[in-house]
């Protein structure tokens, strides 16, 4: 029997958008397996990361796509928040997800600025909106393949936390009303377990930056068991799902006058001529620049990395507290030059413990 033409292209457009949704979807991680952030502007995944990857039974990538953050200036008639450094992937790389990691999840994530929050605290219908459309057409576009879930990152606060929550509820509604197979978490800082749980269907708890970094005094401000621990008392009873991310990154932050001025990358610390070392605090003895950055006599610079030894202990810590609730662990993040730092048993011993 003939089908009608009409008939034949609707069987046809409906097998096309059936196969599109199996090819960017796929059943999410189960519990307890591993996963990384990655938080770049452009995607650059190296053999040996990739190589980092299988060696550690790494199946998911929570990569990072935009920040949204407040424009400068706008009218009431334009939007009062924008997208800003996009992720950039290159051909080369659009191909090494096809052929390397098609078997990777993905989590796209979005981070949002407190000014950003505030700004849409009106509208956040539009944001959400915005939000999903965006990353949805980037997952298209770069053909991300088994994408589940949308997570948002933002450091809410007491006070801007209902802003948070409707933008949450109106993300939901969103990837609903778009039909969507996309579950939504957010990540939870350590302050936040004592607040109230934001409506998304899971969280991850970030364990780093755990330390005040803008006082010239903090020993780690990345991470610092004596930091953590008074934070867990909330967490064997929190009412969501989470899974938990530690650091394995390090920075320079560069102090004057015992003011924080900003975060630095690559001086070379151990050149005396440059430098007086008291400890992890640098003291420049002489004005120069640095990626066009002036540093001058007198400022401080204090070296921070993610102390294997801080990591696990933090670790032990919270796994007392998590121990009878199956959940991931993840790794912040996936860049070569950091994770070189550690060795292969030290990240087996974060994933798996000691």
């Amino acid at each position: 029997m003939k089908l009608p033409t009409l008939l034949i292209s609707l069987l046809i457009a409906v097998a096309i958008s059936c196969a599109s949704k199996s090819s960017t979807s796929a059943p999410e991680m189960e519990p307890g397996g591993n996963a990384v952030y990655y938080w770049k502007t452009v995607f650059d995944v190296d053999s040996t990361e990739i190589a980092f990857l299988r060696r550690h039974d790494i199946r998911r990538i929570y990569l990072r796509m935009f920040d949204v953050v407040e424009p400068p200036y706008y009218s009431e008639r334009e939007n009062r928040t924008v997208p800003n450094a996009t992720l950039r992937i290159s051909d080369r790389q659009y191909q090494l997800i096809q052929d390397s990691l098609s078997d990777m999840e993905f989590v796209p994530t979005v981070y949002i600025t407190l000014d950003a929050l505030r700004a849409a605290w009106d509208n956040p219908g539009q944001l959400a909106s915005n939000i999903v459309s965006r990353v949805s057409n980037m997952c298209q576009y770069n053909k991300l393949p088994n994408v589940s879930e949308l997570q948002l990152d933002c450091d809410w606060t007491e006070t801007t936390e209902k802003y948070f929550f409707n933008l949450c509820d109106s993300v939901k509604a969103c990837i609903a009303r778009e039909k969507l197979p996309w579950k939504l978490s957010s990540t939870i800082r350590l302050h936040q377990l004592a607040g109230n749980t934001p409506p998304v269907d899971r969280g991850v708890l970030m364990v780093y930056n755990t330390g005040d970094y803008f006082n010239q005094d903090t020993f780690n401000s990345i991470i610092n068991p004596n930091d953590v621990k008074p934070y867990l008392s909330h967490l064997a009873d929190y009412p969501l799902h989470l899974d938990v991310a530690y650091p394995t990154y390090s920075w320079q932050l560069l102090f004057r006058e015992r003011r924080f001025i900003g975060l630095l990358n690559g001086v070379n610390l151990s050149d005396t001529d440059l430098f007086t070392r008291k400890g992890n605090l640098y003291i420049a003895n002489k004005d120069f620049t640095h990626n066009n950055i002036r540093i001058f006599e007198g400022d401080v610079i204090r070296a921070e990395d993610s102390d294997i030894d801080g990591i696990l202990e933090s670790r032990k810590a919270i796994e007392q507290c998590l121990s009878r609730r199956p959940h991931s662990t993840i790794l912040y993040h996936l860049d070569s030059d950091n994770l070189s730092k550690y060795k292969s048993d030290e990240i087996d011993s974060i994933f798996k413990g000691i």
